[in-house]
């Protein structure tokens, strides 16, 4: 029975067949032991009861896709037709049903001989229009007699929730090879017992032909034996492919007691060994920053070998190099027949190999992790079944690297974490201790106005030293979220230099260190914003002055390039370490050495001059000889460009003013206003209320927010400075409300908060406010903001 020939214009493919989706849809994880379960039941089924191996098959088939009906339809001898032999599930009561040849999803698998995905079938093929449940889509597979399609099995699911996936196409295709068994043994079975009726018939009808029933029934004998032949080899391959699936499943279970990664990965070549037969092998770890394959675990090799080869050249004519370059599996029959092995074919003679496989392993994101490689004495070639479950064994192997290396970080992220918080309490502690022990001291009623100020001067040090350290903490807030603004502009880069200089020049003098500044000319130029830049310079230099003893030498040099313009910062401090020359610019990272430093800093200064400078186009990098001998950080950034010149005039001045330079001088106001200052912590909104009022104006407390709607309503105060976080009602509502109400359309809103992200100013704007402020509040910041809004 010959097929009719395709006929893909009755059914165009792009409305019909949805197998691309398969591969686009997110495939199962794959159930090993299920399917393990599944083929031992159909391989006894298949010994035991082969008339009934079909029924359990399609059985199986809806319990392992999760399907809602599944089935096998077999054409008719005279090809008019497909009867649906066996059915399961919602469509059960369906089998023995007939289905033209035409009308049937059947005649496109067999025309096509290859698995479909059919979505709403029943659009295109009428029997399925009116059947009960609906089909949503339907997975089909052909089986064959010998080499020709007579059939296919199918599983169908009645609504979307649940779709087919890669994984049932692997599963259905391990069951159609099981259908195509069962219809051959059908076959025979029918045959044999159809030669049996006759041959019963004749005996009684024709006893003169005795001899020539003799002759049949020897004839089917022979047929039998061959059926039972083809059983028992299809028993065999079964076995064989379980047997693949156990050692598969007690590899993973070792590998889950592995206790480190070079005792997992010795599981997996020695299975990777067994598997191939082979005599030899070598799992190697990459080096994505070297470029270089490491072996990691050996099996048959001597020393030699293994010391010669330890590394090797991922970009070399070795096979495992060659496998890494290709992204695919790499294979030498015979590497004296191979012109690129001429390099290595002396070693692989000495340590007794012919032929050789490589396998990359990749990470589920498709990145190199390493190598998987057998070597065989004699030239040979694995077979395809070997070949795939060497392949499972790569997959176990990377998941295995991956996950170890995903826990070490994860190791590593909590260790710098925990440095992170107790370097953190360390450096609060200490400001915290001073403002303590000055507060006790300025409570004396018998302390002198020289020890008063002095006292005073110690608290206002330590406050604005732990306003930079949370300054620099919402900067690498900002940095991780990709929010840090910057105002750029063009600037010198020796007005840059100066500001740096002279923030940290009190840090200097105290340390006794000698500073030499290389003053750049005044025509370089970068485009940049000033503050950040005064920032990277400062942290530097503040970074020389930490780590070297007192009286060192510290020189700040600047030299031009033609990709734009290079600062060094050099000192002759405690040093770093090569190695760690890249890892002190990691979050949190900080320098490792045998010299003690209290003031050890949290870890973020060098993280955040590296992002800062990336931010402006630049980079940062770090030398060192070793401990003991100095360091140099040297800062790269472009210079300005025309354009950024001509669309902004050239500061003649340098940088402007930065909280950074110079401590803020109290002054008294040229105009007194009435303002509202509405706080819950009742020491801040004291420490406020008195500064302003030293500052000439009048003041009102209030410390929640529905007092502060009451007094901005009875007082109607010029200003109103709003906490955000009150009781009752928070800032945002008070300001809201105030703008509502007729008499504070032209009240000027200040917001004073701890939260002082790029979404809290738009909160805060969107509420109403004039000004966001961030806690602690820099007063000489909020004298001119009064001045400047409250004369309006």
């Amino acid at each position: 029975m010959d097929l009719p020939p395709p006929n893909s214009s009755r059914f165009p493919p792009h409305q019909v067949f949805g197998t691309d989706l398969l591969l686009k849809r997110p495939s199962r994880a794959e159930d090993f032991e299920a399917e393990n379960h599944a083929l031992v039941a159909l391989a006894h089924e298949l010994a035991n009861q082969p008339c009934n191996l079909l029924q359990k098959l399609v059985e199986i088939a809806l319990e392992l896709c999760h399907a809602g009906s599944s089935g096998v339809s077999i054409l008719e001898s005279d090809g008019s037709a497909f009867r649906w032999h066996v059915c399961a599930g919602s469509f059960a009561g369906n089998a023995g049903a007939r289905m033209a040849y035409a009308e049937s999803p059947c005649s496109i698998v067999l025309e096509r001989n290859s698995p479909i995905l059919f979505l709403d079938p029943g659009c295109y093929f009428a029997p399925l229009r009116h059947m009960e449940p609906s089909v949503a889509e339907a997975l089909m597979l052909p089986f064959h007699d010998g080499n020709k399609p007579v059939g296919s099995v199918w599983v169908i699911q009645h609504s979307l929730e649940r779709e087919f996936d890669g994984e049932d196409v692997r599963l259905m295709t391990s069951l159609s090879r099981f259908a195509s068994a069962a219809y051959h043994v059908i076959c025979s079975i029918n045959k044999s017992m159809n030669a049996r009726d006759l041959l019963e018939k004749r005996v009684d009808e024709r006893t003169t032909a005795l001899s020539y029933v003799n002759k049949t029934l020897r004839r089917q004998i022979r047929g039998r034996r061959q059926v039972e032949e083809a059983l028992r080899n299809a028993q065999n391959q079964l076995e064989a492919e379980i047997s693949s699936l156990n050692r598969l499943h007690e590899l993973s279970s070792r590998m889950v007691n592995a206790p480190d990664l070079p005792a997992a990965l010795e599981e997996i070549l020695g299975a990777a060994v067994v598997l191939l037969g082979a005599d030899m092998g070598i799992i190697q770890l990459y080096d994505p920053v070297n470029k270089l394959l490491t072996i990691a675990a050996h099996h048959g090799f001597k020393q030699d070998f293994l010391d010669h080869f330890d590394t090797v050249d991922a970009e070399g004519d070795a096979a495992c190099s060659r496998a890494l370059a290709s992204r695919q599996r790499w294979i030498i029959e015979d590497v004296r027949a191979d012109e690129r092995y001429t390099a290595y074919r002396a070693a692989a003679d000495k340590a007794g190999y012919r032929a050789v496989q490589s396998t990359p392993l990749f990470s589920r994101d498709g990145e190199p992790l390493g190598m998987l490689t057998t070597h065989f004495r004699l030239p040979r070639i694995p077979t395809e079944h070997e070949l795939s479950m060497l392949d499972l064994y790569a997959r176990q192997a990377s998941d295995f690297i991956e996950r170890l290396r995903i826990t070490e970080q994860l190791r590593e992220a909590d260790r710098r974490k925990d440095e992170f918080i107790a370097t953190l309490s360390h450096e609060l502690r200490n400001p915290l201790a001073a403002i303590d022990s000055s507060a006790m001291l300025m409570e004396s009623p018998d302390l002198g106005d020289r020890e008063r100020e002095k006292a005073t001067q110690i608290v206002q040090r330590q406050c604005k030293a732990m306003k930079i350290l949370l300054d620099d903490l919402l900067d690498i807030s900002r940095l991780s979220l990709g929010r840090m603004p910057l105002h750029k502009q063009c600037v010198t880069l020796a007005s840059i230099i100066d500001a740096a200089v002279e923030v940290i020049q009190p840090r200097i003098d105290a340390a006794n260190h000698m500073l030499s500044v290389t003053k750049p000319p005044l025509s370089i130029v970068v485009y940049g914003d000033p503050m950040r830049l005064v920032q990277i310079f400062s942290n530097l230099l503040a970074n020389a002055v930490k780590y070297t003893d007192p009286g060192g030498r510290i020189s700040l040099d600047v030299d031009t390039i033609a990709e734009g313009v290079v600062v060094s910062i050099t000192d002759n401090g405690i040093g770093i370490e090569p190695s760690y020359t890249e890892e002190i610019f990691g979050m949190f990272s900080q320098r490792k050495n045998t010299h003690d430093r209290t003031a050890a800093g949290l870890g973020i200064g060098l993280a955040l001059v590296r992002a800062i400078a990336a931010l402006h186009g630049g980079w940062a990098h770090a030398e060192s000889r070793g401990l003991g001998q100095g360091s140099t950080f040297r800062i790269g950034l472009p210079l300005a460009k025309p354009a950024d010149a001509a669309a902004q005039a050239l500061p003649s001045t340098g940088v402007q003013s930065s909280p950074l330079v110079a401590d803020p001088e109290f002054h008294v106001s040229p105009a007194a206003y009435r303002i509202l200052v509405a706080d819950d912590n009742t020491s801040v909104a004291t420490a406020i209320s008195m500064l302003l009022q030293r500052g000439g104006h009048e003041t009102t407390v209030v410390h929640d927010g529905r007092a502060a709607l009451e007094e901005a309503a009875r007082l109607l105060p010029d200003i109103a400075l709003l906490d955000i976080g009150m009781p009752h009602l928070n800032g945002y509502e008070v300001a809201r409300q105030i703008r509502s109400a007729p008499w504070g359309a032209s009240m000027r809103l200040f917001a004073a908060t701890g939260w002082g992200q790029e979404n809290d100013k738009k909160l805060a704007k969107e509420a109403g406010f004039d000004v966001h402020m961030t806690k602690p509040i820099d007063f000489k910041q909020l004298l001119a903001l009064i001045e400047e809004h409250g004369g309006k």
